[in-house]
């Protein structure tokens, strides 16, 4: 009865434990999309603004800033920490650890972040990318808001999958 009892919990427990990271890929998978998305509205941006022949200081000025924008980009989640996303190549995201001593020479300058932000509300995912200026001066970490965009997955109970809507917000 006990050795019952014992495969029971256990078959419990791993059922649960399966689900939860299965679950927890999904997350993972639809928060790459988000970011994937928001890449190639944000490349084809400066594809375009490369584009423009404007020949003054100012506009080679701005798409210097732009291009070192593109260069040198950073992806946060919610607890500030980095992570990966594994099918970009318009933009390479670099890695850092933002409260990490080392860091803070790399701060006082300032970095571009985009901070993703994901949210579960009933049968609907909300993931938000918030674009950053974060620099370290005087001892404070200060974030500056650029804008951002937000994109809203809902699950279908009828086709057991999550499909995007098709309204995708600017912040």
């Amino acid at each position: 009865m006990k050795k019952i009892m014992f495969l029971m919990c256990f078959v419990l427990v791993c059922s649960v434990k399966i689900k939860g990271q299965k679950l927890e890929n999904e997350y993972e998978k639809l928060r790459e999309y988000a970011v994937l998305n928001n890449v190639d509205r944000f490349y084809n941006f400066y594809q375009q603004e490369l584009d423009k022949d404007i020949q003054t200081e100012n506009w080679k000025l701005y798409k210097q800033q732009l291009s070192n924008k593109i260069d040198n980009l950073y992806l946060l989640d919610e607890t500030n920490r980095s992570f990966k996303i594994v099918g970009t190549s318009k933009i390479q995201f670099k890695e850092i650890d933002i409260y990490n001593k080392k860091s803070r020479s790399l701060l006082n300058k300032g970095i571009n972040v985009w901070k993703v932000i994901q949210q579960l509300n009933g049968n609907k995912i909300t993931i938000k990318i918030i674009e950053f200026k974060v620099t370290y001066k005087n001892k404070n970490y200060q974030f500056t808001n650029g804008g951002g965009s937000e994109i809203v997955f809902e699950y279908s109970c009828e086709n057991r999958k999550w499909e995007i809507k098709p309204d995708i917000a600017d912040l």
